[in-house]
């Protein structure tokens, strides 16, 4: 397979591990601002050029991370070209930035979640802003005021304050199933039995909302009033994703993921 790794940033080196170890890796290259010394670097003016020459060196399949560039509508060009790629489109990146909107899905689903804040009578809470990655904490009620007009200009929502160890799930869409990459940490038998409940409706709401894409997920969880809360979503790999911790050929999990074939997959 001809892989093709996008401006992906401190996942690159790690994207790149992955795909060496794998035994159907034919060529690999990467399109990127920092090119690596032995890795061939395509270089592009737009985003219709880059796949292009996708196309002519027979790219199997391409992987991304940048948000600017999955903003910019990559997977719709690389996919009027044929091209399979690994990435969130902008519909659905959304969801990443669309905080409210992540709620609502959420709770249609039964998927736990903090709660909405109307009136704080207890501090700590959070605050967030409805469509940017801001969240700030306050701890009392002046600490609110000061943190509402620093946001004045933006739409802000507050959110029960919830104490508890933070988890991150790594998870692969691939249109159909979603594939769940075990968690870095000693689970209990109640959190591995919640954790399948919170896969289970994940991949229930995915499969309902008709998500049609194939990417990675990062889902930030908490463990708390023994029971798994989602604080938020990344649609791509971040920084916690930890995908090096993955055991199983990396190219065979994206292999199975374009042909929509993750549920027969065992980790």
């Amino acid at each position: 397979m001809n892989i093709l790794i996008i401006n992906s940033g401190i996942f690159e080196q790690k994207i790149i591990n992955l795909c060496l170890k794998s035994k159907l890796l034919d060529k690999i290259y990467t399109a990127s601002e920092e090119p690596l010394e032995d890795i061939p670097n395509i270089e592009y003016k737009d985003l219709n050029e880059l796949a292009w020459k996708a196309k002519a060196l027979q790219i199997d399949i391409a992987i991304i991370a940048d948000k600017t560039l999955i903003k910019a509508g990559i997977v719709e060009i690389f996919k009027k070209k044929l091209l399979n790629i690994i990435a969130v489109n902008p519909k659905w990146y959304n969801l990443e930035n669309s905080r409210l909107v992540a709620k609502q899905l959420m709770n249609y689903y039964s998927i736990n979640n903090p709660s909405v804040i109307k009136v704080p009578l207890t501090f700590p809470v959070i605050i967030k802003t409805k469509n940017s990655l801001a969240v700030e904490i306050a701890n009392s009620m002046q600490e609110l005021v000061d943190i509402k007009e620093k946001l004045i200009e933006q739409e802000t929502f507050l959110e029960e304050y919830l104490n508890g160890k933070v988890f991150y799930l790594l998870s692969l869409w691939d249109g159909k199933n979603l594939l769940s990459f075990p968690i870095d940490e000693i689970l209990t038998e109640v959190q591995e039995d919640r954790l399948d409940l919170i896969k289970t409706r994940l991949n229930i709401m995915f499969s309902e909302e008709k998500a049609d894409f194939i990417s990675f997920i990062t889902t930030e969880l908490i463990w708390t009033k023994n029971d798994w809360y989602v604080l938020d979503f990344k649609m791509r790999l971040c920084e916690n994703s930890n995908i090096e911790n993955i055991k199983t050929d990396f190219l065979y999990i994206l292999n199975s993921a374009i042909y929509q074939k993750l549920n027969e997959l065992k980790l």
